[in-house]
């Protein structure tokens, strides 16, 4: 036997996809006040980053209000979100890792560099334009960055130098990386000048 909560949380989605489907904004928000932060929650664990989550809550229920007419009325509304929510996380899991692959493959190319005037001109915009994106960072934030991506020490090493534990050390490197990630500067500009010009 179905418990009686059951049945009328069904109704309620049954009832709340409809309203969605007419374009309600007041069901829309219920939906919002009902899932966001199982959302959230979902999103932590997956993701470890309360501002990304944060930005994945808000990722999801703007594909639900794009896609809120084919919403199937008989179908679960959570399973929808929560399946919503996993690709979204995921997708910005891969978008993370793509971008500091290529902020690694920046930093590799411009210390592979000769001593040209073609080579020394590119390095030098390139220098110029990583100071630029780093200059952006909290100190602590950019002197971590900088012992990892630029001189190769571990999560460790870091810790022994600057007295922090190594998950401080991660979560320096998580917002540093969210941060250049979200900078209007364009490093497939500069990856492309390297590439054209070797």
């Amino acid at each position: 036997m179905i418990p009686a909560d059951l049945n009328r949380m069904e109704s309620i989605e049954g009832r709340l996809i409809r309203l969605l489907r007419t374009d309600s904004e007041a069901a829309f928000q219920e939906v919002y006040d009902m899932y966001s932060a199982r959302i959230y929650r979902f999103s932590l664990v997956l993701l470890k980053d309360t501002g990304w989550s944060e930005d994945i809550v808000q990722e999801v229920f703007v594909k639900l209000w794009k896609s809120r007419r084919q919403l199937d009325v008989n179908k679960d509304l959570w399973v929808y979100l929560y399946v919503l929510t996993k690709r979204t996380a995921l997708n910005k899991l891969r978008d993370i890792e793509t971008f500091s692959s290529s902020f690694d493959l920046l930093w590799e190319n411009i210390s592979r560099l000769g001593d040209s005037p073609d080579e020394k001109l590119i390095n030098k915009e390139l220098g110029l334009y990583l100071e630029k994106i780093l200059g952006r960072l909290p100190e602590r934030q950019r002197e971590v960055f900088r012992l990892s991506r630029f001189e190769g020490y571990t999560h460790q090493q870091i810790a022994e130098k600057l007295n922090i534990s190594p998950n401080t050390v991660k979560n320096h490197l998580i917002q540093a990386l969210k941060t250049i990630r979200s900078l209007p500067l364009d490093i497939n500009y500069f990856l492309f000048i390297l590439f054209i010009s070797l």
